[in-house]
């Protein structure tokens, strides 16, 4: 669950990220957040995974305030939340294994797990078959699935993805699209910014408008788009902790504490790069 209250953004020489915005995303759904460039939408977003943190005003995640969360809690909040950038931000000299593998690799887990849990991961966005490729090598929509599979490895409670079809033609948008809604229908909680209010109406959904800083729209619409009856819908959830136990040979923390191997190593902010 997520809940805003009374949240204020602002940047310094006055520009207004957010502004007073109130309103509550329960666990599971699937939210479009809209509006103009500018409008906030990226601001909304980095104040979840505490990238930023508001001026006033509180902001829950699953019951904790994130506003005054300790930096030494912040690795634990962003292991739950997983975020999909416009930009893809891939790392060119890294195989898909290797970007795909990257969390795993900073929580210390051993080379078996991690090739374990990337091919899994990588077979939930029907792109086992890519792991030695190099994202110059792929197209932009496998480009952007890869990214996807990326922020899925570790399982997240919470996906927030930023424009993650800005770049796509009409044809992969849609395809990526279909992805995402196949992933909320596994129980993920979903918030997809996004300009592309002809796509929004496709799908339906809850949509927030935010216009320079300020919510203005709250509203469900009808949509028709079915999730992809390929990658997903095709593979079975993936039990990651299970995988890793297999794999290893031993049991692997719970949610929230380090790996064994690797105590008190901190989890870099989503979109870090090895």
């Amino acid at each position: 669950m997520i809940e805003f209250f009374n949240v204020t953004k602002r940047y310094p020489g006055g520009q207004v990220g957010l502004a007073e915005v109130t309103l509550r995303i329960p666990k599971g759904q699937m939210v479009f957040l809209t509006g103009a460039s500018g409008a906030g939408k990226t601001t909304f977003l980095k104040l979840i995974y505490r990238e930023e943190v508001p001026n006033t005003g509180n902001i829950l995640v699953n019951g904790r305030n994130v506003s005054s969360l300790p930096q030494a809690k912040i690795p634990y909040l962003r292991r739950t939340i997983g975020v999909v950038f416009q930009n893809f931000r891939l790392i060119p000299r890294k195989t898909v294994f290797e970007n795909v593998s990257y969390l795993p690799r900073v929580l210390g887990l051993d080379f078996k797990t991690q090739k374990k849990l990337s091919y899994e991961t990588l077979r939930l966005v029907g792109l086992a078959h890519r792991m030695n490729a190099f994202p110059m090598q792929l197209s932009g929509g496998e480009q952007q699935r890869v990214a996807v599979a990326r922020a899925l490895i570790n399982q997240p409670e919470i996906l927030l993805a930023d424009e993650p079809t800005g770049n796509l033609d009409p044809e992969l948008s849609e395809e990526i699209l279909r992805l995402f809604l196949q992933i909320n229908l596994r129980g993920t909680t979903l918030i997809f910014a996004t300009h592309d209010r002809t796509l929004i109406q496709r799908v339906g959904r809850r949509v927030l408008t935010l216009d320079r800083g300020q919510l203005v729209g709250d509203q469900e619409l009808p949509g028709q788009l079915a999730p992809t009856a390929a990658g997903p819908r095709s593979a079975e959830p993936v039990d990651h902790e299970a995988a890793a136990r297999e794999a290893s040979g031993r049991s692997t923390p719970e949610r929230g504490t380090p790996a064994r191997g690797a105590p008190g190593r901190g989890v870099p902010g989503p979109g870090a790069q090895p």
